[in-house]
């Protein structure tokens, strides 16, 4: 009986420890720029940024840069870039200034977001792309991709929106991806609150993926929850339901075991008396 109720123990025990490891493992990034954001007023995504309205006035702001080569990262492309969450979406907005718009060489041209899973670090399967047919009459299209290994294959269910609008020498993008959408599939990496996910800023002048990609960069976003919302992630919530089991059970193992011991105890006594 002792030797049962200790193999029991140590495998509820050694259980307990699997567990635990398996939400304490850190996900390890490469090169992405961390961006705290935070919940503000949806924008319009129209490609314009409505001052009147204020409809960007929360987004968390920054410059980065755009690279041939994020290995060698020289010859960027300075962008602006805003991200805001308004439940239930995320919304992203990249600007720039750029001569070339008014060459022939980019009327093609177009960015993108591609998002890596929260536990897949840099594998980028999902794409959000504005791309334009036509830059002088403004000409564009919103579209949404799978990616699989080096082939973009279009979603049978466009997720999101995207738009754009060149002004002058600078053309301002943007998206808006939800949050949290269980009908999502499994051509959409589905974002979630509590967690971090890598987005890669991807921009290029052909109609070719991922072969029209010339520059780009990566951000790592922690998506916050919504005002109100429980603060503790399912990670840590099924961590903190399963010790709660785990020990209970452990608990009731040990009372059992005493309460056997006690038992045997009087029986021994009663048969020596």
């Amino acid at each position: 009986m002792k030797k049962h109720t200790t193999t029991i123990i140590i495998f509820i025990f050694i259980a307990q420890i699997l567990v635990s490891s398996a939400f304490l493992i850190e996900k390890s990034y490469g090169t992405p720029i961390e961006i705290d954001v935070g919940f503000g007023t949806a924008p319009v995504i129209d490609g314009v940024v409505d001052g009147a309205t204020g409809e960007w006035d929360s987004a968390e702001k920054l410059e980065i840069e755009l690279f041939p080569d994020l290995l060698n990262q020289s010859d960027g492309l300075p962008i602006e870039l805003w991200v805001i969450q308004a439940e239930p979406n995320l919304y992203i907005l990249a600007r720039f200034d750029f001569d070339d718009h008014s060459s022939s060489e980019f009327d093609k041209e177009f960015l993108g977001i591609l998002i890596a899973d929260w536990d897949a670090d840099l594998d980028f399967t999902d794409a959000k792309i504005v791309q334009f047919s036509n830059m002088s009459t403004n000409s564009y299209s919103y579209l949404d991709y799978y990616i699989n290994d080096t082939g973009y294959y279009g979603d049978m269910n466009p997720d999101g929106d995207g738009a754009a609008k060149l002004e002058g020498n600078q053309i301002t993008y943007e998206f808006s991806m939800p949050v949290e959408n269980l009908e999502g599939g499994i051509e959409d990496v589905e974002l979630d609150y509590g967690d971090t996910f890598n987005f890669k800023i991807i921009f290029g002048k052909s109609t070719d993926y991922p072969i029209g990609i010339i520059i780009a960069n990566i951000i790592s976003i922690d998506l916050q929850y919504p005002p109100g919302a429980p603060k503790l992630p399912i990670g840590e919530l099924l961590m903190s339901i399963s010790t709660i089991v785990i020990f209970s059970t452990i608990g009731a193992f040990f009372a059992y075991y005493i309460y056997r011991i006690t038992r045997l105890k009087k029986e021994i006594e009663r048969i020596r008396s």
